[in-house]
């Protein structure tokens, strides 16, 4: 009996439970399928973000080069420097007049820095509400501006790519018995420098509302001109040259 007892508690082997902490829940994926989802969202959390600044990076490139270009050409402006209303003069000889273009100066860099966006000697503004065609136009006047007038393809296209997709009204609008279409801002419309799309401008009636009366760029083949009831709310694009007093 004496040497049974080593032999037994040799031969005996003692089970424990696993740690509550290692067993998975039931239904749960195993820790290499979690640990793969984790990788998998890190991964596209990362990519998401690296998008996101390039996308900044590329807008704060855009809008320095904006402001590099207009402070070029309103340097021109001083050196070339444009009549005053009252008359002739020249920056040594009028004093008032050259404070007047230097603060001229400086309310469009200001401008460009509230959102204003240079191009080809104009500045221009892309509203983000909308409001009614005059409305819109008494918004561009408090800014001494108008509803933008269009007059070459090149304009055209930059405004259309500025839009992106988007319906903005500009300042084109029928007055009178025949409906003549005639820019706002005093610019002499030409029907040959236009640019609607197929079929319009058509006129369409909207009962209580009137007919189509006021232009806008649309959606339709990229940016093309739509007529539309100026009674409508949409966004809208203000216009101004760097010339104007």
């Amino acid at each position: 009996m004496d040497t049974a007892g080593p032999d037994l508690y040799e031969r005996l082997q003692i089970h424990y439970p696993p740690s509550p902490s290692r067993v998975p829940a039931p239904g749960s994926p195993p820790a290499t399928s979690r640990w793969t989802l984790g990788t998998i969202l890190a991964i596209g959390m990362g990519v998401g973000l690296v998008a996101a600044l390039a996308t900044l990076i590329t807008l704060y490139v855009q809008g320095q080069a904006e402001l590099q270009a207009a402070r070029a050409e309103l340097v021109a402006i001083r050196a070339h420097p444009l009549p005053d209303p009252n008359g002739p003069w020249s920056p040594g000889e009028s004093p008032a007049a050259e404070q007047r273009q230097k603060e001229q100066l400086g309310q469009w860099l200001q401008g460009l820095s509230l959102g204003w966006r240079y191009h080809q000697g104009k500045i221009y503004y892309l509203s983000a509400e909308g409001k009614t065609w005059s409305d819109a136009e008494a918004a561009c006047r408090f800014t001494h501006s108008h509803l933008a007038s269009i007059t070459s393809s090149e304009e055209q296209e930059y405004l259309a790519r500025e839009a992106r997709g988007g319906s903005y009204w500009i300042g084109l609008t029928a007055t009178g018995p025949r409906g003549s279409w005639h820019w706002v801002d005093g610019t002499a419309y030409s029907q040959a420098q236009s640019f609607w799309a197929p079929g319009q401008p058509d006129n369409k009636d909207h009962g209580y509302w009137g007919q189509e009366s006021c232009a806008q760029i649309h959606p339709v083949r990229n940016g093309l001109w739509n007529d539309h009831n100026c009674n409508f709310t949409f966004p809208w694009i203000c216009k101004r040259d760097l010339s104007m007093p």
